[in-house]
């Protein structure tokens, strides 16, 4: 599985592994909030580009955009969970997850976390629906939500016409 690096100190196309009792996962912002994904969900990050928009998709779907000859669906990850639109800037990014693009805020890292100090999701407390998240985990004295990429891309709520 391959990560292209983008603004942490990894070598471009560095292969990444589970090493031991421990998984690596990205950790990104969104809508001020850290959130992780396993990596081997991850085929890469790139900087925001232009996207054209496609009529009659959910709200959340902002469009399709081109990646190396390939068009791509780009959702936004903030509006998928009912919490606004993301705002764009310098440090906004697409993590390329199963040919969909999602726009995130800005990575963060990329690094282990021990199986160990990941639990299961609790049903309540979060910003966002529990069926997103699919572990807690404690990373630098916190707990972040591992993110369920299965209902993130649920690909019937994903194709759904606007107004049907």
């Amino acid at each position: 599985m391959n990560i292209r690096a983008m603004d942490f100190d990894l070598e471009e196309e560095e292969e990444l592994f589970v090493i031991g009792d421990a998984q690596q996962y990205l950790f990104f912002k969104s809508g001020g909030d850290i959130y992780a994904l396993d990596v081997e969900h991850v085929s890469e990050m790139i900087e925001y580009q232009t996207l054209t928009k496609v009529p009659m998709m959910q709200s959340f779907i902002k469009g399709v955009t081109n990646i190396r000859g390939s068009i791509v669906t780009v959702i936004d990850l903030l509006e998928r969970f009912g919490l606004g639109e993301t705002e764009i800037s310098p440090k906004t990014s697409l993590v390329i997850v199963k040919d969909i693009a999602l726009i995130i805020d800005e990575v963060h890292d990329v690094n282990s976390i021990l199986n160990e100090d990941i639990k299961d999701s609790l049903d309540f407390g979060f910003k966002i629906e529990p069926r997103f998240i699919k572990n807690m985990a404690k990373y630098n004295d916190t707990h972040i939500a591992i993110l369920n990429c299965a209902e993130i891309l649920n690909i019937s709520e994903i194709s759904e016409i606007k107004g049907k």
